[in-house]
């Protein structure tokens, strides 16, 4: 091979290099931030091979996520959660939520799910820890309220 074509040859991979980096910095920024409602199927645990609904109301800045998950309590009452941690970059998203549930002893639950996002369907794995016993569920939800566009 002549120095002209290995010369011509780093150039167009350089160019190609830069141009596959340069994709994902000139696209649009990913936001998930709007209310999703979908299902858990637990994997274990007492309540294995149930399914129960599932809602996140989620705000994406930058990378974080803030906002509140709700699942069924005790007795099927909703549940309501604050994320106390959370990210979305790419197409992956991770969060972790957390609350007491109120009655005559009140129960710590901790709330943990990640999982791969594509336009308005995400899904993936999680637990939940009530007083630190952890069970295991799959999970989808689909983007039913996206935000409202600031003016």
């Amino acid at each position: 091979m002549s120095r002209l074509q290995k010369a011509i040859i780093a150039r167009v991979l350089l160019l190609a290099v830069f141009w596959l980096s340069g994709c994902s910095f000139f696209s649009s920024p990913i936001n998930i931030s709007g209310v999703w409602s979908g299902t858990l199927l637990w994997t274990d645990g007492p309540a294995a091979t149930f399914t129960g609904p599932l809602t996140l109301d989620l705000v994406h800045e930058d990378r974080d996520l803030s906002g509140t998950v709700t699942i069924d309590g005790p007795g099927s009452e909703p549940l309501e959660l604050d994320i106390d941690d959370g990210y979305a970059r790419t197409h992956t998203m991770s969060l972790e939520a957390s609350g007491v549930v109120a009655g005559t002893t009140p129960q710590n639950v901790t709330f943990e799910i990640e999982g791969d996002f594509l336009e308005s369907q995400m899904s993936g794995t999680g637990s939940q820890t009530i007083n630190g016993a952890t069970y295991h569920f799959t999970w989808e939800a689909v983007l039913i309220a996206p935000p409202v566009p600031e003016e």
